[in-house]
């Protein structure tokens, strides 16, 4: 029976023509529901605003519970992604920080120093002449602000096994990056990893610090073990390896 159908001979009101098949149509759309109670407060308020902000149509059923049509997943999910993100680079104001005074700092200095809390996830934030950053990265910082400003007083290797790990680790990822499939390469690697497996942290380095450096080091490996292994992923993560040790070898 179409949309339109004529009416019994036994209903009582005078119109000749009834509507039918419009059962459902006040269901609305179909929705996905997000729970964020693993998000911060202050996620969820950038969240908040950021959806507002889009125009992003959307309702809270709690303080922890997102309600979005389930057409606009993939809008919301980029946009929560992006939220992710901006956390991840942004300084937490209920954490301690220290301030760092770049007034004497020249542009291509400040711009090497900002490089690199860039490529180790460092979140830091810049206020006129003064940098600051989490006071439970303060170590690290400083070591990076010392390999900006003194880079020969950072150590490219020494006698704990770690330092010459780590050149040759630099090396390894190199050959890599240029020839995905070169058993050179691949050598190279495993015996810098394991080189590294055997000593501590280079001197000066922090340990968390390297400890990524090797998992870097052992993703590159699993990818070079692989039964089919794929080019493009192994350049990837040969560049990330190689660029994250370029400042100090």
């Amino acid at each position: 029976m179409g949309l339109l159908s004529q009416r019994s001979e036994g209903d009582d009101e005078f119109a000749d023509l009834s509507l039918s098949g419009l059962q459902g149509l006040d269901d609305g759309p179909e929705e996905s529901t997000y729970d964020l109670d693993d998000w911060s407060e202050r996620g969820r308020a950038m969240l908040r605003e950021r959806l507002v902000t889009l125009a992003v149509p959307h309702r809270w059923e709690s303080e922890l519970t997102l309600v979005v049509a389930t057409a606009d997943e993939a809008w919301v999910e980029r946009v929560m992604d992006q939220v992710e993100d901006d956390l991840a680079d942004a300084l937490d104001p209920d954490l301690p920080q220290v301030a760092y005074d770049l007034a004497d700092w020249s542009a291509e200095h400040r711009d090497e120093l900002f490089a690199l809390l860039e490529e180790e996830a460092i979140p830091f934030g810049v206020e006129g002449d003064e940098l600051f950053a989490h006071e439970i990265d303060e170590e690290r910082v400083d070591e990076l602000v010392e390999a900006v400003v003194s880079p020969e007083a950072v150590p490219a290797t020494v006698g704990d096994g770690g330092g010459d790990a780590m050149g040759e680790l630099f090396v390894a990822a190199d050959l890599l990056l240029h020839e995905p499939f070169s058993a050179p390469g691949a050598l190279a690697l495993l015996d810098a990893r394991t080189a590294a497996a055997a000593g501590s942290a280079p001197y000066g380095m922090d340990r968390a610090w390297w400890d990524g450096v090797l998992a870097q080091a052992d993703v590159l490996l699993g990818l070079l073990d692989a039964d089919d292994p794929d080019d493009e992923a192994i350049v990837e993560h040969a560049t990330r390896l190689r660029d994250g040790l370029r400042p100090f070898v």
